[in-house]
């Protein structure tokens, strides 16, 4: 029986331990966390509450339909191209400002940026709250970090207000639905998904061959403006960053040939999904034809299977196994990840085809990840969802939960980028953000200071042998359970993993 060995499968492996989780794990840890992966059998029911795919891939729309610009499609186009890439929409979401900015003008009348807070970012909000809902209660937290970490791989950014609603729907239909399944489905299920087709612009790429490209006059005349040749953002971000990684050999000649090899992988529209209910849609005439080249193999022209076989050569291109398996040893055992441990889950990846439960086990088996030390530091989102689980709560509204991830720089769904959120403790350590930490620990402990909880209790049951005799004394000596509380959260052991 290891405490020690509990503390880090609750805190390393999971999303921070509850009262008394410890001595129920410590008899197998490495067995509690296998038992964790497996698909999972219902969707957890504050997300399975949330809105269809269909709805979320319309909100937008329908906001700007609201804006009346000349008609939905009109509205859609003239609104969005004053707001594409959208730094002042963004910006006006922030939390900081949410309040002031949705108040009417004087007139009463309210702006285009105050119109999208007050109709979307409650929507926004309700889905943050479901996700931290899940995560504070769960009973596979292994298995919900792994879903945190391929939906922070696959990025889709609620900061492109096109996909503010699609996030959630992503992290549904591709991360849950595949996490224990193979790396080659979920590529693939992301890429043909709504929300990362219309974040990352391929909804927009037009071949420079392809049917459309000479007959412009069959595209509605809202379109004709913004659909002007290919696009390669799709295309660079799938070898960059879903797949081979930076410096594995790929070229700027097959970026632009692979954006041409998906050139119409498109959305066909949440009133017209397609027969098999999915949003995805070929759109033949938008192809570029003819065979393409990509790292040195041919594709001859076959419709959407050219764009599915080039996925799958991707996927199981050795350099995506060392990309993906650097990822897990980094997010899982520290921010220098050790060469044997990531040779180790690289194989794995190799020799199961992608299979991300057997890729996943071998974490729990690398004696790198067993290490008394912390070597990782908890970004904002896993420190608060720790702390709730320590305590109980405090429980927050999603409107609360924003403000306070906006404040620490790291609000779920929100990345600043394709390339997700920062792995890494430089990213997250300075004066602003450690005070913002500081600042949230006090509140919190307030705020559960009525519970009866003895924090020195608290400390023990949730860290274990980590938390040093230092750090229990200094809670010890706290003026009040309000102090001991946020002494707790603030020490070096609880902001660490």
């Amino acid at each position: 029986m290891s405490l020690q060995d509990a503390a880090i499968a609750a805190n390393r492996f999971g999303l921070g331990a509850r009262p008394g989780e410890l001595a129920k794990i410590a008899g197998d840890p490495r067995g509690w966390l296998r038992a964790q992966l497996t698909p999972e059998a219902a969707l957890p029911a504050p997300l399975a509450a949330l809105p269809s795919t269909a709805d979320d891939e319309a909100a937008f729309a329908r906001w700007l339909a609201t804006l009346h610009l000349g008609g939905a499609d009109g509205a859609a186009l003239k609104a969005y191209n004053v707001s594409h890439g959208a730094a002042s929409m963004s910006e006006t979401a922030s939390t900081a400002s949410m309040a002031s900015n949705a108040m009417a003008p004087d007139d009463g009348k309210l702006s285009v940026e105050q119109s999208y807070v007050r109709t979307l970012l409650p929507r926004y909000a309700t889905a943050l709250e479901a996700r931290i809902d899940v995560a504070t209660t769960t009973d596979r937290p292994f298995f919900e970090r792994l879903v945190h970490f391929w939906s922070n791989h696959f990025t889709v950014s609620a900061a492109k207000p096109a996909v503010i609603a699609l996030p959630p729907s992503f992290e549904r239909d591709v991360v849950r639905a595949h996490a224990m399944g193979r790396f080659e489905d979920m590529l693939t299920a992301s890429t043909q998904h709504p929300g990362m087709l219309i974040y990352l612009d391929n909804y927009l790429s037009v071949g420079p061959n392809s049917f459309i490209a000479g007959h412009s006059e069959y595209l509605p005349e809202y379109l004709r403006g913004r659909m002007t040749g290919l696009n390669e953002n799709l295309a660079r971000e799938i070898l960059e960053l879903h797949t081979l990684g930076v410096r594995s050999g790929y070229t700027q000649a097959d970026v632009t040939s692979f954006a041409k090899i998906i050139t119409g992988w498109s959305v066909q529209g949440a009133r017209r999904p397609s027969p098999d209910g999915r949003l995805f849609h070929f759109q033949p005439s938008f192809h570029e034809p003819g065979t393409h080249e990509l790292l040195g193999v041919s594709y001859p022209q076959d419709g959407v299977e050219q764009g599915e076989a080039a996925l799958r050569a991707l996927a199981k291109h050795p350099a995506t196994a060392d990309h993906i398996a650097t990822k897990l040893v980094r997010h899982f055992v520290a921010d220098d990840p050790p060469p044997a441990a990531v040779a180790r889950v690289a194989k794995m990846f190799r020799d199961s085809d992608g299979d991300l439960a057997k890729v996943s086990a071998v974490l729990i088996d690398l004696p790198e990840a067993w290490s008394p030390a912390s070597a990782k530091l908890k970004p904002p989102e896993d420190y608060v969802v720790s702390a709730m689980r320590a305590m109980g709560g405090p429980r927050l509204t999603g409107r609360q939960l924003t403000a306070v991830f906006d404040r620490m720089g790291q609000k779920p769904y929100w990345a600043p980028g394709p390339d997700g959120w920062a792995d890494a403790a430089a990213n997250w350590i300075g004066p602003d953000p450690v005070w913002k930490r500081i600042e949230w620990a006090d509140a919190a402990g307030k705020a559960m200071a009525t519970s009866g909880v003895d924090p020195v209790v608290l400390a023990k049951e949730t860290l274990g042998p980590s938390v040093s005799p230092a750090t229990l004394e200094a809670i010890k000596r706290a003026e009040s359970p309000a102090q001991g509380l946020a002494l707790m959260l603030a020490s070096p052991e609880f902001q660490r993993r």
